[in-house]
């Protein structure tokens, strides 16, 4: 799970509190995807954190068991991006990789379709809805198959939104851990979206499925209209 980031655009929330720890449905939006997860069997966590992330902790071992968790600290989370926090979580030994940023609300039934889904690497669609700029679009080739991803293609050439919850095949992770290192050792890696390694593996032979998620709930919190909407969905602060 990745955490890092101060969330600028939701500031001054977010000068008190990480992002992950507003509030939505009465809980903070890490500690409801724990628990989603939880209950559906995975209670191996790693958490990338960062701006404030000793909050993070406090929160997450006070609801769940603290073996639970492995925690890493993202010390350059100000000028770095994602790319370079998933790096930071990689593991030696080859597992399957559950990959989830931390600044979702989603309903159960997104889960269950990612895990129930018999391919070996995946990531959730959201087909419904508009694109605009912010949105990480997905073009598609047969069978679902994922050709590319990115926030500059244009929306009328893509099925959808990736949500940002994907999960991938030890093998496919050990290669993407291995393409991150290598680009965030070049340099670009710093400040990239990690779909850009995405992207490279797909190019070179990987195949990434599409599992759509139509119009069920999962919504990114970036901004307080964000926030709005979701705490409309799924209920305000109590």
């Amino acid at each position: 799970m990745l955490v890092a980031g101060r969330g600028e655009r939701l500031r001054p929330l977010t000068d008190v509190r990480p992002k992950c720890l507003l509030e939505v449905g009465g809980e903070p939006l890490i500690v409801r995807a724990v628990d989603l997860l939880g209950e559906r069997g995975l209670t191996r966590f790693t958490v990338v954190d960062g701006w404030l992330g000793d909050q993070v902790r406090v929160a997450l071992t006070a609801r769940f068991p603290a073996e639970w968790f492995r925690f890493v600290r993202n010390a350059a989370w100000a000028e770095t991006n994602n790319a370079y926090s998933l790096w930071l979580a990689r593991y030696e030994k080859p597992e399957p990789l559950l990959l989830l940023d931390g600044d979702l609300a989603f309903v159960p039934e997104v889960l269950d379709l990612l895990l129930d889904d018999p391919r070996p690497n995946r990531l959730l669609l959201r087909s419904e809805g508009e694109l605009g700029d912010e949105e990480m679009k997905v073009r598609l080739g047969p069978d679902d198959t994922v050709s590319d991803l990115g926030k500059e293609l244009p929306p009328g050439e893509t099925a959808g939104e990736s949500v940002g919850i994907e999960l991938f095949s030890p093998g496919f992770a050990a290669k993407l851990f291995a393409e991150l290192e290598r680009r965030v050792l070049a340099g670009p890696g710093r400040r990239e979206f990690y779909e850009a390694a995405f992207v490279e593996l797909i190019r070179a032979g990987e195949t990434v499925h599409a599992v759509d998620i139509g119009d069920l709930a999962c919504l990114e919190i970036d901004t307080a209209d964000d926030l709005a909407r979701a705490r409309r969905v799924f209920g305000p602060e109590p």
